[in-house]
């Protein structure tokens, strides 16, 4: 199976001493975000355990934890999001200069395959046009073309969770700024030797020169040579990734980017206690808690918890 580290929250920036204790361990306990008492108990044996799959913005405090993660044996590939955006929009995403060096110094040590650059989500406002992404969009080609041969975008996507949030000063592109960013990124794109596709469209835009390939899909996976024969099953609509397991959970996530749809406006994240011994990201197991084996196909209630 492929682990996901996570699409629900940044493990590697700031839960890498838990992701790390679960590995240890040999498993990592996950509330499901859909059946509140519902448990997973997802097995992080080597043997259950295909490829882990990390998303963050920022991949330095778990880059220390790379020669460890070598040493049992995990395949493991990294998707780093690096969007032309500050701190008004993304307040705690570190400098991302910093940011791409440390993505260098990982496709150094597992190759420039197993390393995607995401650019996500391309909106707009009275400051921000086709001219700033123009810009700034040849900026980052530049630098991630020094550690990575793909990049994944999508645009700014309305969740009703977002109602609330400093996102409306932000909107989508209308059709007209879409046509025109993305001829201007698969040129620039090309300039630099980088694949360009688009993550969970609707619409096909092979015409533009642009794949809908998905982040982790079947096509990435054979490339790798990851011996993983699960069929694709999508994420959500329109999604071309793999199926995968997330140990990831919901509000927990501290960059607090005003665009987030994996934190709520208003979180209790800063109320929240982060044990990085706790067999879970957040919380505990209840008594009237149900687990589920992943690894594994037995369902019972808890007993030993």
């Amino acid at each position: 199976m492929i682990i996901c580290a996570s699409r629900r929250t940044d493990i590697p920036a700031f839960h890498s001493e838990w992701f790390m204790n679960r590995i240890r361990a040999g498993y990592a306990l996950v509330r499901n975000p859909m059946c509140r008492n519902l448990v997973e108990r997802v097995s992080l044996e080597k043997r259950d355990v295909d490829c882990i799959f990390f998303m963050s913005k920022n991949p330095v405090p778990m880059e220390n934890n790379l020669d460890e993660i070598d040493s049992m044996g995990f395949d493991y590939t990294f998707q780093v999001t690096i969007t032309p955006y500050g701190k008004d929009i993304e307040p705690n995403v570190p400098m991302k200069a910093d940011v791409s060096d440390c993505c260098r110094r990982i496709s150094e040590r597992i190759g420039r395959g197993r390393m995607l650059w995401r650019y996500d989500p391309v909106m707009f406002n009275e400051n921000i046009d086709l001219e700033y992404h123009r810009r700034r969009f040849d900026t980052l080609c530049r630098e991630a073309s020094a550690w990575t041969d793909r990049c994944v975008f999508s645009f700014l996507d309305m969740y009703r969770k977002l109602e609330c949030s400093d996102i409306k000063q932000y909107r989508p592109a209308s059709a007209s700024e879409m046509d025109q960013f993305m001829r201007m990124a698969v040129k620039t794109a090309e300039e630099y030797g980088i694949d360009l596709s688009y993550c969970c469209s609707k619409t096909e835009y092979t015409h533009y020169g642009i794949s809908s390939d998905g982040c982790f899909g079947p096509k990435h996976l054979k490339m790798l040579d990851i011996p993983y024969e699960i069929p694709q099953k999508p994420i959500r609509e329109c999604c071309g990734c793999v199926k995968s397991i997330d140990i990831g959970q919901y509000d927990t996530c501290m960059n607090d980017c005003v665009y987030c749809y994996a934190n709520r406006p208003v979180s209790d994240r800063s109320e929240r206690i982060y044990n990085p011994d706790s067999e879970m990201l957040s919380g505990s197991v209840g008594p009237d808690d149900l687990v589920r084996m992943i690894g594994g196909s037995r369902i019972s209630k808890i007993t030993d918890y």
